[in-house]
């Protein structure tokens, strides 16, 4: 603002600068033609009475070159272009020539020197009528002023001086005291000639700026994309632009006069155009206030108001300004994208809810695959190649469970039903538990583990999630690495209280270009290789670590490995009181089984496969158990016989597993442990299956370790 306040009074002092140039030339042709006048009449009067006619000839050739030279110099001033003009060169030429033409005046007491104290009065007369007529030509400067005076005065006082006679020295005393108040004068005329001149160019300056503003209005009014209309208390239209005929349809000359309700409001509008009007007539101006009108062609369109009202000298609302915005397409473009989000929203909700169905559809099958495999997995009979093969199908098994499980955890994030733990994580137990999962991988590739399973410190997260995502990295780490390679892990303290986790590898590595898809889901870069995988593990670890306030991302060469991160909040080098249950190993264990008959179990099941399934896995485990073909067999057979345990189906005809279990506990058995078997694997059903009043939930496939610590825990 000061930068453009300094810029306006130099522009300002420019302007006075010319317009003090030019009334000084402007003034030249009066004082030139009477100095002309007067020196001829000196010439005519003197030349028979002076000492010296030829010093008066000269002197009257220079005053007649000189009036020459600066007539020639002003006419060349006034036929030059204004930018000319405002050049410095012209207030240099006119004061030079000032001063020569204040010189050549007082050389005329020398140069036409006479003894007569007549003739010498006449010319001291002359010269002052000369000097005094001079103040009010040249007193745009005081410069001028100055440099014409001081020489013709000076000059004749001096001539005064050297005469003897006290006539002429009493006279000089008199030109000084005139000297003295002619500039006196002449410096008052210079600051009102200045003052003046100030404030005629302001004045000009404000009338031009006002011009310019209101041909800017008058632009803009016209030419903006903006209807502006303004009307009267009574809605008639006063004003009517060039933006409002193409908005509405109606000419400036159809609008005028007509009342805007009626002309663009359709009656349904009624209703939005009165609240409007309440709002204007409490002196508030509507900024923004959207509402359907109509065109000529009765066409419905929105337009987004901008309403002020317009007050008189006593505050009374005399009439309306109000600008309009045609919004039609962006309403209907805002309409396009929400239905487009709507059909989005639709679309993956029935993505997920399909994955949901998949999922639960394929866990009944892999429960008798992986169920029947762990079985036999036990037998003593078996030859070698037998093993073999069940290996092969136990490995393909949990290679599409592991695909379901990955399944289901997308539908779950999409859905938003994941939900998360978040507590100190321990490092020193996260890693113990992922080195003791991944070293039987490790070795069957013959890779080197690093990890540093003693690293101090801690992140918050969820334990079960966090190890989730490093044995997918770690696991990756592994199958893409080349042979005899390293595995390493490397923690760093970060700013901002984050803490990264690396794992490095020696493998392959990753392209740029393919490095931009990584973390996409179904996405298998190497998809032409052999080695298995899903394409869901990366996105998977992407979604959990961001849902749990991290960061995850991949630094990658060709033929030198890669380096997956994730960052967390947390600390290290800092000991916690974080303890975490120990986690059952995936190595093979022997099981334990008992002999009793003193349980009787009860098992509601309808589909004939898991029938015999779960049969064969108790009785592997030491147990024996009835069955029932759906709940409402099961009912009956609780009345006849007295069960230490259920086992039960959530899905069955007639009486599913959560009405069978609410009716045994309406009828007071609320002692007998009732646990779901069910594929369905998402959150929201074990609470369901809590709040019907069973006791546990076991997944499907039923993992005999799993089944025989849930039938110890609630039947030993």
């Amino acid at each position: 603002m000061d930068s453009n306040h300094t810029k306006t009074d130099e522009q300002l002092k420019q302007q006075i600068r010319l317009e003090e140039i030019r009334l000084l030339y402007g003034g030249t042709p009066f004082s030139y033609t009477a100095s002309f006048v007067i020196t001829l009449i000196i010439f005519n009067v003197i030349q028979d009475h002076v000492t010296s006619k030829t010093s008066l000839t000269v002197w009257l050739v220079i005053m007649l070159i000189v009036a020459l030279a600066r007539s020639i110099d002003s006419y060349l001033f006034t036929t030059s272009s204004n930018e000319s003009q405002a050049d410095n060169k012209w207030r240099y030429r006119f004061f030079a020539g000032t001063g020569v033409a204040g010189f050549c005046w007082g050389l005329l007491p020398w140069l036409g020197y006479t003894d007569s104290v007549e003739y010498f009065s006449f010319i001291i007369v002359c010269l002052i009528g000369v000097i005094a007529g001079s103040l009010s030509t040249l007193s745009y400067r005081w410069e001028t002023m100055v440099l014409f005076l001081l020489p013709s005065s000076i000059m004749l006082i001096l001539k005064l001086l050297v005469q003897t006679e006290n006539f002429f020295s009493e006279t000089s005393f008199v030109l000084l005291v005139f000297i003295f108040f002619s500039l006196s004068a002449g410096r008052r005329i210079f600051n009102n000639t200045q003052q003046n001149i100030q404030l005629r160019l302001e004045a000009d300056n404000r009338e031009q700026a006002i011009e310019l503003m209101h041909q800017k209005q008058a632009l803009h009014l016209q030419n903006t994309a903006l209807a502006i209309i303004e009307f009267d208390i009574s809605f008639n239209i006063t004003e009517w632009n060039k933006a409002a005929e193409k908005i509405f349809g109606y000419s400036r000359d159809e609008a005028l006069n007509e009342n805007i309700m009626r002309l663009i409001l359709p009656r349904d509008s009624s209703v939005d155009a009165e609240k409007l009007w309440e709002r204007l007539l409490n002196y508030e101006a509507v900024i923004g206030y959207i509402i359907e009108n109509k065109t000529k062609q009765k066409k419905p369109i929105f337009c987004e108001w901008f309403v002020t009202p317009l007050t008189d000298d006593e505050n009374n609302i005399s009439g309306i300004a109000a600008m309009a915005l045609d919004i039609t397409e962006k309403k209907n473009y805002e309409l396009t994208i929400l239905n487009a989000k709507e059909e989005a929203e639709k679309a993956n909700q029935a993505k997920s809810d399909f994955l949901s169905s998949m999922s639960h559809e394929l866990r009944t099958p892999l429960n008798a695959i992986l169920g029947f495999t762990q079985l036999l997995n036990y037998e003593k009979k078996l030859s070698d190649k037998q093993k073999s093969h069940l290996n092969e199908i136990t490995k393909a098994g949990n290679l599409l469970l592991e695909l379901v499980n990955q399944i289901l955890d997308l539908a779950r994030i999409e859905k938003g039903h994941l939900q998360l733990s978040m507590e100190k994580v321990n490092l020193t137990d996260c890693f113990k538990d992922c080195l003791a999962m991944i070293t039987p991988l490790a070795e069957k590739n013959q890779l080197t583990l690093n990890i540093d399973t003693s690293t101090p410190g801690y992140v918050i997260a969820d334990f079960t999630r966090l190890k989730q995502v490093m044995l997918n990295l770690l696991s990756n780490a592994i199958k893409y690495n080349v042979k005899d390679g390293e595995v390493n892990i490397k923690v760093l303290q970060k700013q901002n209280n984050m803490v990264r986790i690396s794992i490095i590898d020696t493998g392959v590595g990753i392209s740029e270009k393919l490095l931009l898809e990584i973390f996409q889901p179904f996405n298998r870069l190497n998809a032409a290789s052999n080695i298995e995988g899903t394409g869901i593990g990366l996105s998977i670890s992407k979604q959990l670590i961001e849902m749990m306030d991290g960061t995850i991302g991949v630094n990658s060469k060709i033929n030198e490995g890669s380096e997956f991160w994730i960052e967390l909040p947390g600390k290290l080098n800092i000991t916690t009181a974080v303890e975490k249950e120990s986690k059952a190993s995936y190595a093979s264990q022997t099981l334990n089984t008992i002999n009793s008959t003193k349980h009787n179990i009860l098992i509601a099941e309808d589909n004939p496969t898991n029938q015999t399934l779960i049969l064969s896995q108790l009785e592997a485990l030491g147990y024996s158990a009835d069955l029932a073909k759906n709940g409402h067999e099961a009912l009956n057979k609780m009345i006849k016989t007295k069960y230490h345990l259920l086992l039960t189906d959530c899905n069955m005809p007639l009486v599913d597993g959560y009405k069978l279990t609410r009716t045994i506990r309406a009828r007071g058995n609320n002692d007998l442990p009732i646990i779901a078997i069910t594929a369905n694997a998402f959150p929201d059903i074990k609470a369901e299956c809590l709040k019907a009043g069973m006791n546990d939930l076991i997944t499907k496939p039923v993992n005999l370790s799993t089944l025989k610590q849930t039938l110890e825990k609630h039947l030993l």
